[in-house]
């Protein structure tokens, strides 16, 4: 994250220099860059996994609407020594799963709907495990935060892109 930081500063900096046709003009949006990409990785340690979900349209559930697969997570959850994480379900035919989440105490997973038609229990524990291995890892808590980091990079770089096309920073 530090690097993705250094990179968000570089680019402010760069991004101010030609809007102002100075360095010391880089300066204000380096402070600036550094401090959209500071705000974005604090918001996304403690909120980034709700986004996700909320983006994914991912619903809760629990071992009422979907027993079996809660069954198979509390059981790789136990065989991964994880606490059980809270598990999502996502209505799409495309087979895929998901983990994320700021620690083990604090991750989700989800599995699409495609997923779950298409696998065995065998095969899920397998998809489950994997997953589980990434909150293990903390695998989790390193995509949020540089997901959310090159997200404030692609905004920075749009922003200078939309001001150099409307003839901002011409010095002529």
């Amino acid at each position: 994250a530090g690097f993705v930081v250094l990179l968000l500063a570089l680019l402010g900096f760069v991004v101010g220099w030609a809007m102002f046709g100075d360095p010391a003009g880089g300066i204000f949006t380096t402070i600036g860059a550094v401090a959209l990409g500071s705000l974005a990785g604090v918001g996304t340690y403690f909120a980034g996994d709700s986004l996700v979900l909320a983006v994914s349209g991912a619903r809760e559930i629990d071992d009422q609407s979907a027993p079996q697969v809660m069954n198979v997570v509390r059981e790789m959850a136990t065989a991964a020594n994880v606490p059980m994480p809270r598990v999502y379900i996502i209505e799409d035919t495309a087979p895929n799963a998901f983990a994320t989440g700021r620690d083990p105490k604090h991750a989700s997973v989800a599995v699409t709907t495609g997923l779950l038609q298409k696998l065995d229990r065998e095969e899920l524990q397998g998809v489950i495990g994997h997953e589980l291995s990434h909150v293990r890892n903390l695998d989790i808590r390193f995509s949020l935060v540089v997901g959310v980091m090159v997200g404030a990079i692609a905004i920075l770089a749009v922003f200078f892109l939309r001001f150099t096309f409307w003839g901002g920073g011409s010095r002529g």
